[in-house]
């Protein structure tokens, strides 16, 4: 697998840039789109005091060593894609031996949530949200209590005003 971290990216930038260049990426590194995610760790980058969100990020590429040849031009399409994103734009290259890498994938599931899992999910839940809401008299069996407590209440304001 290929992970590309953006370390100092608004998530919802992220999320914007992984759909928009999942494929290029792919085609850059002669890849499946299937081999490619990206992460947004939940942080900020600070200097002295100030958050640099979107000021100053980097961008980690983990990927097998098999990649090492295209670093340039993936590195150059990242530099170049993300200025649109991001003023100063680090990235790095982290290779790892694919002899120490292990996996397992379910049967069971798709490799990835899709846009149908994610328009399913929604619908359910908009479903769920379409429950009639109670808009009556939550306290009415509680009525005589209540204007009981009341009356406590009023009469201890008054014995406290009085001394």
């Amino acid at each position: 697998m290929i992970l590309i971290t953006f370390e100092g990216l608004d998530p919802f930038v992220t999320g914007r840039y992984s759909r928009e260049h999942l494929k290029n990426l792919a085609n850059l590194f002669e890849a499946s789109e299937d081999e490619i995610s990206f992460f947004v760790p939940n942080g900020t980058i600070v200097h002295n005091g100030i958050e640099q969100t979107s000021w100053n990020i980097r961008v980690k590429v983990e990927c097998p060593l098999r990649y090492h040849a295209l670093e340039e031009n993936v590195a150059n399409y990242l530099l170049k894609t993300l200025k649109d994103f991001a003023i100063h734009i680090e990235v790095l290259f982290h290779y790892f031996d694919e002899a120490h890498s292990h996996k397992r994938v379910s049967s069971e599931y798709p490799l990835f949530i899709g846009h149908d899992e994610v328009k399913e999910a929604e619908e359910k839940w908009e479903e769920e949200q379409d429950e009639e809401v109670y808009t009556g008299d939550v306290f009415a069996e509680h009525k005589e209590e209540l204007d009981a407590l009341e009356e406590a209440l009023e009469g201890n304001a008054k014995k406290g005003h009085k001394e």
